[in-house]
C-alpha cells in the first residue's frame, strides 16, 4: 500500500487511496509534470510477483493505453517503480453504475438506452482497436457528473486467468458469458453478452442468475435460458427485450457481430419500440455449416424428381457369391419410444427424408427391391413419354406447318420445365397469354430488381421516394404485389428508397437542456447529452448541437447537445504546509495556485523560530485556485522573565579621580548605569549626559534567570560607585 506523500518515480504524488479490487488498487494523485489529477491503479505485490503475469499485465496495459474515446477512461501512461507496477488513468469525478442502479433500483427506459448506447460505443472502439474488455459489468461503468458514461479496467481484466471460476471473482460471474464460464475462446461477442446482462439489470433492477456459488451462477450461463426481462417488466419496449435477448444468446453467432450492430438497434428503440428489426439468427444444428457438393445437389433434385412422380430411388446391389448361403435378414433392434421435443424435430428435421428412405431399404428384399425398381423405370418412361407428348402437342411439335416433323423450323432454344409446369394446363403456348408471379423485391438494390424482372420477361417503372426502414438505394415498395401472377412483358413499378425523410434541425441553442431533448426527441431524434464549461452560456442551457441548427437529418439520428456547467471553475489541493519554513511556504502556495495572506506569530514548544505552525485551509482539501490562505509563524518556545527596579544613585557631588589621578567634583557629566544579571548577560540600562536634577530615581529590566544582579554607576567613565538589586 502506498502512502500519501510518497512518489512513483518522482512525478507521481500520491494523495489518497480512492478504491480496491481483486487485482489492484486505486489512488488519486497529482501529475507534477502536467499539473493535473489522475488516477493511478497499482497492481497488488500478490500479482507483481509473477513474472509472467507481470509480462501480459504491462502488454496489455500498453494496448489499452492507445485508447482514446470518450467513453473509454483514458489510459495516460504505464510505468514500474522499484517492483510497483502501475497504470495512470484519467480520474473521473462521479459514481460506478452499480452504485447507480443500487440507488434508483432500476433505470427509465430512455436512460438505459443512452447509457448502453455510450457503452457500446466505448466497446465499440474498443474492439477495432483488437482489445478485448472481457470484464463487463456495472462496477467497470463509470458515470461522469457531466452524464458522459465512461468504460473502464482495461488491460487487467484480459490477462486475468478467464479460465477458472473461483470465489475471487465475485460480482464477475454474473456478467460472465458462457464461452468464458466454459474457459473458451471469447471475442467481441464475449463484451456483448456482457453488455446485455448489464442492460438487463439497468432495466429490471436484477441480474438474470443468482446462485449460491459462484460456479453455481456460471453454470446457469451456460445451461439455464433468461427470464424475459418483460415478464419482470412489462413497461420495457418488445424491441429494446429482443435487443437484450440477441445480446444473451448462449452462442455467439447468434449475437451481435460487431458493437456498431448493436448501436444502430438500439438508437432505432425510441422511434420505433415495436419494430421487428431485431433478428436472432436460427439455430445450425450442432454449430456447423453443411456444405452441398455437387453430387448432393443432383441427389437432391433426384429425390424431388422422384417425390413429384410417386418412384422410389434407384437402388443398387451387389451379388453375393453363389456358394456363399443366403444372407439372413438383420433384424434391427427395438428402440423403447421417449417423448419427442422441439428441439428434436429441430436437430434431425434435415435428415428426415434421408432416414426415412433408409428405413424403407432396410425392410424390403432384394429380390422384392429389384422387381419394384423394374416397375419403377418402366412406369416412369411410360409417363415422360406421356409429357413429352403432351407438350409436343401444345407447342405444335406433331402437325401443322409450324410442327417439327412438318420440316418447318422454329426457335429450338428450350427452358426447363418443373413439375408445377407439367401439371399446370392452363399454361398458353403464346408469350402474349403467359402468366409469371411477381417476385418479392423488397430490399433488392435497383440492379439485382431490374435483373430479376428481367429474367421473367417483365418490364420496369422506377420511382423513387423516403423510407425510413429500408436503406437508401433499396426497393420498399413494388406494384403489382410479390406474388400475384401478371402477363409477361407487364410493366411492375419499383419504389427506391432515398433513405429516410429529412428535415432541418431546429435551434435550441440558449434553451434549457431539458426543454430542447424533449423537443427534438419529439421530432424523433436520439438525444446524447455533453456538458462543458462556458464563459458566455448560462449553466443547464444549450452551447450547441451537433449537428450544428438548420443541417438536414432524419428520424432515429443521433444528435448530440453540448449543455453548460456555467463558468469553469478550477480547482486545486492545498499542500502541507506544516513545518516549513515560512519562505519556502510562501513558495508552495504560489506554485499551488493559491494566494499568500499574511501571516501571524506565535510561541511553540513543537515548532522551531519562523517554521509554519498553522495554516487557514488543511492540507489535502480541494479548493478553486487563487483562494487565499494565511499562516501562523512559530516564535519558539516561551520564555519566562524575571523583573528588578534599578535604582539610580547619584555620582555628583563626589571626589571623582580620573585614570590621570586628577581629582575633581562634578555636578554634571555623563552618567551610565549597567546591570549584570544572574542569567549572565548585561545591560546598560541608563547612558545620559545629564546634571542631578535629571537623574531618573530608577529604571527597571528583567532576566531570564532569578537571583541577585550586580549595578555598576559610572561619571565620564569612571566607576562610582556598585551595588547590588534582586530579580524576582
Amino acid at each position: 500500500m502506498l502512502i500519501p506523500g510518497s512518489y512513483l518515480i518522482n512525478r507521481y504524488e500520491i494523495i489518497m487511496k480512492i478504491g480496491s479490487g481483486g487485482m489492484a488498487d486505486v489512488y488519486k494523485a497529482k501529475d507534477h509534470v502536467l499539473n493535473r489529477l489522475v488516477a493511478i491503479k497499482v497492481l497488488k505485490q500478490e500479482y507483481s510477483t509473477d513474472a509472467t503475469f507481470v509480462k501480459k499485465f504491462r502488454v496489455e496495459a500498453q494496448s489499452a493505453a492507445g485508447l482514446s474515446h470518450p467513453n473509454i477512461v483514458n489510459v495516460y501512461d504505464v510505468g514500474e517503480d522499484d517492483g510497483v507496477y502501475f497504470i495512470v488513468m484519467e480520474l473521473v469525478q462521479g459514481i460506478t453504475l452499480k452504485n447507480y442502479i443500487d440507488m434508483k433500483g432500476k433505470l427509465d427506459i430512455r436512460e438505459a438506452l443512452n447509457i448502453s448506447v455510450q457503452i457500446a460505443s466505448g466497446l465499440s472502439a474498443a474492439h477495432e482497436n483488437r482489445i478485448i474488455h472481457r470484464d463487463i459489468k456495472p462496477q467497470n461503468i463509470i458515470m461522469s457528473r457531466d452524464g458522459k458514461v465512461k468504460v473502464t479496467d482495461f488491460g487487467i481484466a484480459k490477462v486475468a486467468d478467464s479460465t477458472t471460476v473461483t470465489t475471487t471473482a465475485a460480482g464477475t460471474v454474473h456478467y460472465i458469458s458462457p464461452e468464458q464460464a466454459r474457459g473458451g475462446y471469447s471475442d467481441e461477442r464475449s463484451d456483448i453478452y456482457s453488455l446485455g446482462i448489464t442492460m438487463y439489470e439497468m432495466v429490471t433492477g436484477r441480474v438474470p442468475f443468482e446462485g449460491e456459488t459462484n460456479v453455481a451462477v456460471a453454470l446457469m450461463h451456460i445451461q439455464s435460458e433468461i427470464t424475459p426481462p418483460r415478464q419482470l417488466e412489462p413497461s420495457i419496449p418488445v424491441s429494446f427485450e429482443k435487443i437484450i435477448l440477441k445480446c444473451t444468446q448462449k452462442k455467439p453467432e447468434r449475437r451481435y457481430a460487431s458493437a456498431r450492430e448493436l448501436i444502430a438497434d438500439l438508437r432505432k428503440v425510441l422511434t420505433h419500440p415495436d419494430g421487428e428489426y431485431v433478428i436472432i439468427p436460427g439455430a445450425i444444428p450442432q454449430g456447423r455449416t453443411i456444405v452441398m457438393n455437387d453430387n448432393d445437389i443432383d441427389s437432391l433434385k433426384a429425390a424431388s424428381l422422384r417425390k413429384n412422380l410417386g418412384t422410389k430411388p434407384e437402388e443398387t446391389y451387389v451379388e453375393e457369391p453363389e456358394e456363399e448361403e443366403e444372407e439372413k435378414p438383420v433384424q434391427k433392434p427395438v428402440q423403447k419410444k421417449r417423448p419427442v421435443k422441439k428441439k428434436d424435430i429441430e436437430e434431425d428435421n434435415d435428415d428426415f427424408d434421408k432416414d426415412e428412405e433408409d428405413d424403407d431399404d432396410e425392410e424390403v428384399n432384394p429380390a422384392l427391391s429389384k422387381v419394384m425398381m423394374a416397375l419403377g423405370i418402366g412406369g416412369f418412361i411410360i409417363l415422360a413419354v406421356i409429357i413429352f407428348f403432351i407438350i409436343g402437342h401444345a407447342a405444335g411439335f406433331f402437325g401443322g406447318s409450324g410442327s417439327l416433323f412438318g420440316h418447318k423450323n422454329k426457335d429450338t432454344s428450350t427452358e426447363s420445365i418443373s413439375t408445377e409446369s407439367v401439371s399446370d394446363t392452363s399454361s398458353d403456348t403464346s408469350t402474349a397469354g403467359e402468366r409469371v408471379k411477381v417476385p418479392n423485391l423488397s430490399k433488392m438494390t435497383e440492379d439485382k430488381a431490374k435483373a430479376a424482372l428481367k429474367e421473367l420477361r417483365l418490364g420496369v417503372n422506377v420511382q423513387t421516394g423516403t423510407s425510413d426502414d429500408v436503406p437508401e438505394g433499396q426497393v420498399y415498395d413494388q406494384s403489382p404485389a410479390a406474388g400475384t401472377k401478371v402477363d409477361v412483358h407487364t410493366q411492375v413499378t419499383i419504389n427506391i428508397s432515398s433513405g429516410k425523410e429529412k428535415f432541418s434541425l431546429d435551434d435550441v441553442t440558449g434553451m434549457q437542456y431539458q426543454q430542447a431533448q424533449a423537443q427534438l426527441e419529439n421530432d424523433g431524434l436520439v438525444v446524447s447529452l455533453e456538458f462543458d464549461y462556458s464563459d458566455s452560456v448560462g449553466s443547464d442551457k444549450v452551447i450547441s448541437t451537433s449537428p450544428k441548427a438548420g443541417s438536414q437529418v432524419a428520424k432515429g439520428d443521433t444528435i448530440t447537445i453540448t449543455a453548460s456547467k456555467g463558468k469553469e471553475t478550477k480547482t486545486t489541493i492545498v499542500p502541507n504546509l506544516l513545518g516549513q519554513n515560512i519562505d519556502n511556504a510562501i513558495q508552495m502556495i504560489k506554485d499551488a495556485g493559491l494566494t499568500y495572506n499574511g501571516k501571524s506569530s506565535d510561541y511553540s514548544d513543537s515548532y522551531s523560530e519562523n517554521q509554519v505552525m498553522n495554516q487557514s485551509i488543511s492540507a489535502g482539501k480541494t479548493v478553486e485556485e487563487g483562494t487565499t490562505i494565511s499562516l501562523t509563524v512559530s516564535l519558539g518556545s516561551r520564555v519566562t522573565s524575571y523583573s528588578a527596579s534599578i535604582p539610580i544613585e547619584s555620582p555628583f557631588g563626589r571626589d571623582i579621580t580620573d585614570g590621570d589621578g586628577n581629582t575633581d567634583v562634578y555636578d554634571s557629566g555623563q552618567v551610565t548605569v549597567v546591570v549584570y544579571k544572574p542569567d549572565g548577560s548585561s545591560e546598560t540600562v541608563y547612558d545620559q549626559n545629564t546634571s542631578e536634577g535629571s537623574l531618573p530615581g530608577s529604571v527597571s529590566t528583567t532576566s531570564t534567570a532569578s537571583g541577585s544582579g550586580t549595578v555598576y554607576v559610572y561619571l565620564n567613565g569612571v566607576q562610582v560607585s556598585s551595588y547590588s538589586v534582586d530579580f524576582e
